[in-house]
């Protein structure tokens, strides 16, 4: 008996000490520490983004339209969504100025119950009918809905870019892959009047849903007859709004691919640019969806994606080609009209938790930096990408959204890191309502390492040499060192900086619940927005973000000459991109 007793005595012992073992190697790996400096270049803005650059989906969907296994529902649809939820007039609300784009894979069924209709286009419900296009017949958008629709977008101060039914007097068939006839303005023009007679917050007209280049949808729409489309829109809007002191945007065509593995794409957006010329089309759109398709992917096959900084800096080259393209058409500005990372609806557990941050607030970094005017995350709510869940809850990625929102302004800079990372992404912009302040988004994509990043402004004071921001605050003796909890609405000292800094619960990536500086984002039960806290941080300290976490960082005293102006023409005035 005393023989097994020491037995289980050294087992204990033994496994005692693995267990310390590995916990000490674990925590050491976890306490990695890697200095570097954030070179911000604030001698001049390299892109201007719009009021309107945040926007989001709702689409057209229908308790049929499933994908392989998940359903969409009626619920969160353009049709049926619930307008009388506070939760998601209140989530909405907290975005605004933000743009809702309305539209999506159904968008071009839709008949506008308005005027006199062809005798082929009835207003009917959808139907579901897996021979038809899309999987469905029918498709009506009613103008008491569509009153109900724009009355809850006023009330939240919200904008809308309208998708337009495209195949309206065109045949819609499976067996029909390329379509050949024009398109019938019809039913637009009169839909079109109605919206403007009413004042309407539409600012944008989006001509067809994935429609061109390679077939996405089933059919597909050749470039030069795309561009005829896209013509009559223009002639339309322009008649329309004549009279008006300002006129929506003529949006299209919504491509799925572009760039080097997408070759037919790329020479049809080439026709389709020379055919219309410069002007016609103000803003041309793409959708992102690098990650693959939620149907075909794994956890961890889309989670490693979002996790390693070279997906995304492959996804920034094809932001490079797309602008270097648009620089020949100086009128014309460039869209993201859906990103949502995963297609076919995302993937649970992935795309709706806190690791999806690192796709798409990186996205909206690339994207402004390369001078797009709008990035719609596909989607606000429905599918396992949106930024609410099915009870209008946020998923995390709603929380970044929100202090993107709040924090980043129009003018962005460009940022460098020395020190030969390529765990951080970084990205500066003016700050948000406050001339001359600079906020700062920083992702740690290490699951191991922490970053202390120095802080260095390029041509501040205006000189030709890098100052040190550290040390221009070292020279006014700042001497406090302390980190305290402010509320987002406290006064604020010059002597620090404002840090916002998200992490997963329980370090879990995989976690719906996001913390910021410790504390959990929860709505209230009455379907209000927690209060976002951030803390002081003297201003002399390195900026420091723990593996796979991020943070916004404001300055708010930088006194950047380029920040100077609030208003966007000021800034568009001083853009180099």
């Amino acid at each position: 008996m005393g023989f097994c007793s020491n037995q289980l005595l050294c087992l204990c012992t033994l496994l005692s000490l693995l267990v310390c073992s590995l916990t000490s190697r674990a925590e050491a790996e976890f306490e990695n520490e890697v200095s570097s400096r954030l070179v911000i270049n604030t001698s001049s803005i390299v892109a201007t983004i719009s009021d309107h650059f945040l926007c989001v989906t709702v689409d057209f969907t229908e308790a049929r339209e499933c994908d392989y296994g998940w359903c969409k529902g009626t619920a969160t649809g353009v049709l049926y969504l619930d307008l009388e939820n506070e939760r998601l007039g209140n989530t909405l609300a907290g975005l605004a100025p933000v743009m809702v784009r309305l539209g999506g894979v159904l968008q071009d069924l839709v008949v506008y119950d308005v005027g006199d209709l062809l005798p082929s286009e009835r207003c009917t419900p959808f139907v579901y009918n897996e021979t038809a296009l899309l999987y469905f017949d029918g498709g009506c958008l009613g103008m008491e809905r569509w009153d109900a629709l724009n009355q809850f977008f006023m009330k939240r101060g919200v904008s809308v870019a309208f998708g337009l039914n495209a195949l309206y007097g065109r045949p819609k068939s499976e067996e029909v892959k390329h379509i050949t006839t024009p398109w019938n303005p019809s039913n637009t023009e009169n839909f079109i009047r109605y919206t403007r007679d009413r004042a309407y917050p539409v600012i944008a007209w989006e001509l067809g849903n994935e429609l061109f280049g390679d077939i996405s949808q089933g059919t597909t729409v050749p470039a030069a007859l795309y561009a005829a489309d896209v013509i009559m829109l223009r002639d339309i809007v322009d008649k329309l709004y004549q009279d008006e002191a300002s006129k929506p945007s003529v949006v299209a065509p919504d491509m799925t691919q572009f760039g080097p593995e997408a070759p037919f794409s790329e020479s049809e957006f080439a026709i389709f640019m020379d055919t219309l010329g410069d002007g016609v089309v103000d803003a041309v759109t793409r959708h992102i969806y690098n990650l693959g398709k939620g149907l075909y992917g794994t956890d961890d096959m889309i989670n490693n994606k979002i996790r390693d900084p070279k997906v995304a800096a492959a996804e920034e080259d094809v932001y490079k080609i797309f602008q270097s393209v648009l620089k020949e058409y100086p009128k014309t500005s460039a869209w993201v009209g859906e990103g949502g990372g995963s297609a076919r609806g995302g993937l649970e557990g992935v795309t709706d938790v806190f690791i999806s941050a690192f796709w798409y607030l990186d996205q909206l970094g690339t994207a402004a930096k390369y001078n797009n005017q709008a990035f719609c995350r596909q989607s606000f709510v429905g599918g396992n990408y949106a930024l609410l869940d099915v009870d209008f809850n946020p998923n995390p990625d709603y929380y970044g959204a929100l202090l993107w929102r709040q924090l980043m302004g129009n003018g962005v800079f460009k940022v460098e890191i020395e020190g030969g990372t390529n765990e951080v992404r970084a990205y500066a912009h003016c700050q948000r309502n406050n001339q001359g302040g600079l906020t700062l988004l920083i992702l740690n994509y290490s699951n191991v390492t922490r970053h202390h990043l120095d802080l260095s402004l390029l041509g501040y004071p205006a000189d030709s040499s890098p100052s040190s921001f550290n040390q221009l605050l070292t020279e006014k003796k700042f001497q406090d060192d302390k980190i305290h909890l402010l509320s987002s609405d406290g006064a604020s000292s010059g002597d620090f900086r404002l840090e916002y800094h998200m992490s997963a619960l329980n370090r879990n990536v995989s976690s719906s619940v996001v913390l910021l500086n410790g504390q959990p984002l929860l709505m209230t039960p009455s379907g209000e927005l927690p209060t976002l806290a951030l803390v002081e941080v003297n201003s002399t300290s390195p900026i420091s973000v723990e593996p796979l976490t991020y943070a916004y960082v404001v300055i708010q005293n930088a006194n950047v000459p380029a920040c100077a102006a609030s208003d966007s023409e000021t800034f568009r005035s001083q853009s180099t991109a």
